[in-house]
């Protein structure tokens, strides 16, 4: 049962709801993540609007949802906050704890108007063993204009293909890789299509994004035209919400049957986000549930 504290007001007919009545900087009972799961599942995202949250409370508040600790591939920094101005260009940076990420955009970080960084359709990490299935994005500054970031509904991108097609690719499978960065990181097989073990819909998973070109076991040709079916959607912007930042918000979305991407940016603005993933339950189960859905 929803808890009357929670008002629930929906961003878009389709896709996303705000959520206020909860402060996530407090401790959240096993209830209040139970209905924020739920909550998630259905509308792909939310958002909790004026939050103020310091890297441990959003860590605190992340580990509700599962695990977050994420096994990284590459050198980082630390503190970075604190020494934010004196890092080189690059726009990502981790803080204190492993799992928290920050993304830091604008005039003193990257004043690249099309720089492309992260402005191509994506899961995040559907190229390890057992993927994240929850983000949680906070904003600590954020930009008069431009630099949204923009979620596709994959739920619709599924349900708008014909029968044929949904018959077609609930058997395929694709391989994700990252390999264009860490060239020694193996490829991971994933189902094309996941039913989500919340909502029980079906949703396309990761595609576009850090996977390889053509399903296997398909011809060239059949693989290209299934995955030019499998991404029309995003041209026509069917299902796409594009969340402008307020200092505060809090986002959360899942990660198996929503992908998002980083708007245009604006010259002269700055945008400083800190993410947080987490897994949803044991690793074995999660990648047992989404392997097992080839036999559906």
């Amino acid at each position: 049962m929803q808890s009357p504290a929670l008002q629930i007001t929906r961003l878009d007919a389709r896709f996303g709801a705000q959520v206020t009545g909860l402060d996530a900087s407090a401790p959240t009972t096993p209830e209040q993540i139970v209905e924020l799961k739920k909550l998630v599942a259905e509308h792909g995202f939310v958002v909790l609007p004026e939050q103020t949250l310091d890297e441990g409370q959003h860590v605190a508040f992340a580990e509700g949802f599962g695990d977050t600790v994420v096994p990284w591939l590459h050198a980082v920094e630390l503190n970075t906050l604190a020494r934010m101005k004196e890092l080189p260009g690059r726009p990502g940076y981790t803080g204190v704890h492993a799992g928290a990420v920050y993304f830091c955009n604008g005039p003193d970080y990257r004043d690249e108007p099309d720089d492309g960084y992260l402005q191509g359709w994506h899961a995040d990490m559907t190229h390890l063993q057992v993927p994240l299935s929850y983000a949680t994005l906070y904003s600590l500054e954020a930009p008069e204009y431009g630099y949204e970031t923009w979620f596709a509904n994959q739920y619709l991108a599924y349900e708008g293909l014909d029968a044929q097609t949904r018959a077609r690719v609930d058997k395929l499978f694709v391989a994700h890789s990252f390999q264009h960065v860490f060239p020694n990181l193996a490829k991971v097989i994933w189902p094309v299509v996941l039913e989500h073990p919340i909502s029980g819909r079906r949703a396309i998973y990761g595609i576009p994004g850090v996977a390889e070109a053509t399903p296997l076991d398909v011809s060239k040709e059949e693989g290209d035209a299934l995955m030019e079916k499998l991404s029309a959607h995003l041209n026509a912007e069917r299902g796409i919400y594009k969340h402008s930042w307020r200092k505060g918000d809090l986002v959360i979305w899942d990660n198996r049957c929503v992908l998002h991407r980083r708007g245009p940016q604006a010259k002269g603005q700055t945008r400083v986000l800190r993410r947080v993933m987490a897994s949803d339950g044991a690793p074995a189960d999660i990648r047992q549930h989404m392997m097992g859905q080839s036999d559906c």
